[in-house]
């Protein structure tokens, strides 16, 4: 039986991951952007790396740019109370779970100010997985209008209730004057995807 290229990619993340939907998902996306849309990768909100660990193997030759704080969420982007997730992780940690490699850009510290530099950088695929309505704001922000035509953006956690749908929040308020849609995915996080449409006016 002969399967699809992606197939191959996804390998035992299907089993490992505990959300299959969204890496086959994102599988595809990946080989779409090996094929046909130019520009580097990049992950906002890393954790523990292993998404990045993944996208890193989809396309070794692309530059992966990786932007986390490593230390949980910073207070200032909080809007009510504290939240002590995502601290279990470190800089080194991540680096061993990624690979090293000079194609892998780590970015740590609080984001959009680690993306200074990269202003004339373009991108075939952004995962931004931020949680927080000011963040993720930000990363649309920084990175619509630096997105390849027919380059994917996925926005983890839109359909999720956490943190006062701050994901669906920034994204509804981002994409109501963009020419593209929030496609749903079934995933354990409720994710969208966004594919970047080239408009001539």
């Amino acid at each position: 039986m002969e399967f699809p290229p992606y197939a191959e990619l996804l390998g035992d993340a299907i089993e490992s991951s505990g959300d299959p939907v969204r890496y086959g998902a994102l599988a595809l996306a990946l080989e779409t952007v090996r094929n046909d849309i130019p520009g580097s990768l990049a992950e906002v909100g890393v954790y523990k790396g292993d998404l990045s660990h993944f996208i890193h193997r989809a396309l070794p030759e692309r530059k992966l740019y990786l932007f986390d704080t490593f230390e949980g969420f910073p207070e200032g982007d909080l809007e009510v109370g504290s939240d002590e997730r995502f601290r279990d992780t470190s800089l080194p940690y991540v680096k061993e779970r990624v690979g090293a490699g000079e194609n892998v850009i780590f970015r740590p510290g609080f984001f959009p100010e680690t993306a200074v530099g990269l202003e004339d950088e373009r991108f075939a695929f952004v995962m931004l997985d931020l949680d927080l309505f000011a963040p993720t704001i930000a990363g649309l922000e920084f990175f619509y209008p630096r997105l390849e035509p027919g380059g994917f953006l996925v926005l983890h956690d839109y359909n999720n209730p956490e943190s006062n749908y701050a994901v669906s929040r920034a994204a509804d308020e981002f994409f109501a004057n963009k020419p593209e849609y929030l496609i749903a995915l079934p995933d354990r996080w409720g994710s969208v995807l966004v594919r970047k449409i080239d408009v001539v006016w």
